[in-house]
């Protein structure tokens, strides 16, 4: 059965990936506050009430703040890390329901099979996802250092990808954030340069890719137009005009693609 992807919005503010089709829904991460959410569901021509789970891919602020609300609301469980539910527990942040998964294991949820993968990233126990139902596939990294084998491994050969494309090193490098600061995004715990993601399209891009989501864009480190210009002109390189490439800003969502 064919999905539809649709991202709610995407960076250091507030994160949230919808996967959905005619009856169902996974909300990959929640963000954004429930109020937040549930407009940008509603501009987004999506009934919230068909959202079948929360799926959560680490404890980050910018990942979690509306897991709590949005999942007691609407009587949603979220899936999640043992190590993952543990931190949220402590900071209050998770709601009433939850599932436990182990990363590297394979489950469904509203027809939907999920497959949650190590990443490579500073956080208790960060995950990204495949997501599949019948043959179309999404791959979900928002939050990596780098792209380790693994990580290739999973995230290859899907119909969309949806990646990070955090910053611009000379960029980074000549902001005035502290060096500590500085030293985390850049280091290989940290978040995806432009230059790492779109030198990962020659092994991530394959005949059956239709669509890539570059995704986390720092508002300070990074601008649209520079990720748009060096992803396009690196897809066109490979033989890939006829990929769309979608670039995912911070409070608007992107349109909504079917695979």
């Amino acid at each position: 059965m064919n999905f539809a992807i649709t991202v709610l919005g995407s960076g250091s503010r507030g994160n949230a990936i919808l996967v959905h089709n005619a009856g169902n829904a996974i909300l990959v991460d929640a963000g954004f506050s429930r109020k937040a959410l549930l407009e940008k569901l509603s501009a987004a021509g999506i009934n919230p009430c068909i959202i079948r789970a929360l799926l959560i891919s680490h404890e980050h602020g910018d990942h979690v703040d509306g897991v709590r609300l949005f999942s007691d609301e609407l009587g949603i469980p979220a899936y999640l890390t043992m190590k993952t539910a543990a931190s949220l527990e402590e900071t209050g942040k998770l709601g009433k329901k939850k599932v436990l998964f182990e990363t590297g294991s394979v489950f469904d949820i509203g027809g939907f099979q999920i497959r949650p993968f190590a990443v490579p990233h500073d956080a208790i126990d960060p995950v990204g996802f495949v997501i599949s139902s019948g043959d179309a596939r999404a791959g979900i990294a928002t939050d990596l250092g780098h792209i380790n084998s693994l990580c290739m491994q999973r995230l290859k050969d899907c119909d969309a990808l949806i990646l990070e494309s955090n910053h611009d090193v000379e960029m980074q490098n000549r902001s005035d954030r502290n060096m500590r600061l500085k030293r985390r995004v850049l280091g290989k715990h940290g978040h995806l340069s432009n230059e790492d993601a779109i030198n990962s399209f020659e092994e991530l891009v394959t005949e059956r890719t239709k669509y890539v989501f570059l995704v986390h864009l720092s508002s300070d480190c990074n601008e649209y137009e520079l990720v748009l210009r060096t992803a396009r002109a690196k897809l066109d390189g490979l033989g890939r005009p006829d990929v769309k490439l979608i670039i995912v800003c911070q409070d608007k969502a992107s349109e909504t693609i079917w695979i």
